[in-house]
């Protein structure tokens, strides 16, 4: 048992980076699991730790930058030390908060800046002092890049799916094929099954049954028939509605309906 380890506030920038073994962690009450490889990000506010307040079996390599301004309604500056724009400090500061608890993975990109910097501050040659500066930024730099990328697919991730729900919610008693449904992305159908399957971790036919059974579960909160649900919903018959919907539910419409009231 470490007092250390358990959840606490840094006055900087925490990075881990894990390089073997298996660890449980928390931030802002949500347990996470880093594993080798990974890489996870907390900001000054961000109440981080072990639960249990111990580390597993393993190795795991962290740095706390403590940057001299910084807050959710601060703009992140790092320091005279550095000669990174201020332009670049903010745009950082403003992913991190943006993304939360970050953790990445298959992170051994950000490796090498690790071993640099133990390499530096252990052996402390004339410059050493400049040299993890400059660590330090072209590690930032490429934190950057990565951070960018991942809200730009996140972005994009939702634009498709909030896309493709309007289009299927708009009509869902048409019988959709996914040729046609490809097409309206500008997509083949190999490419539009995988971003639906990679986005919502469904293939398209099963994704827009979900869709159809999440309209039924808000019409029964109208005092509808199940048959009249099952026809708005897309349905061929009563009978099809209620085998789909105890199968993805685990209880028949009827019953889910009764539960409701």
């Amino acid at each position: 048992m470490d007092a250390t380890m358990l959840p606490h506030l840094n006055d900087g920038i925490e990075i881990h980076f894990v390089n073997s073994g298996k660890y449980k962690w928390v931030v802002e009450g949500t347990e996470i699991e880093l594993l080798p490889d990974n890489l996870s990000i907390t900001t000054p506010w961000q109440l981080n730790g072990s639960p249990a307040g111990k580390m597993d079996i393993g190795e795991i390599t962290w740095i706390v930058i403590k940057p001299e301004q910084y807050s959710e309604s601060t703009p992140l500056q790092l320091g005279t030390w550095t000669k990174l724009s201020k332009e670049f400090q903010e745009s950082l500061g403003h992913l991190l908060i943006h993304e939360g608890a970050i953790v990445i993975k298959k992170a051994k990109i950000f490796k090498k800046y690790f071993v640099e910097l133990k390499k530096e501050l252990t052996t402390q040659q004339s410059g050493f002092e400049i040299m993890v500066g400059n660590i330090i930024e072209n590690l930032f730099i490429d934190l950057h890049r990565n951070l960018s990328f991942r809200k730009q697919k996140t972005e994009h991730e939702d634009s498709f799916i909030e896309k493709l729900n309007q289009i299927i919610n708009a009509d869902l008693n048409k019988k959709w094929v996914i040729d046609d449904l490809a097409h309206q992305f500008g997509m083949g159908k190999t490419k539009f099954t995988n971003e639906v399957k990679e986005v919502s971790g469904y293939p398209p036919n099963s994704y827009i049954i979900n869709l159809k059974i999440e309209k039924a579960i808000e019409l029964m909160k109208d005092d509808e028939s199940l048959s009249d649900i099952a026809f708005a919903c897309g349905f061929s018959s009563l009978q099809h509605f209620t085998s789909i919907f105890s199968q993805r539910i685990g209880i028949s419409p009827g019953k889910y309906k009764k539960s409701q009231r």
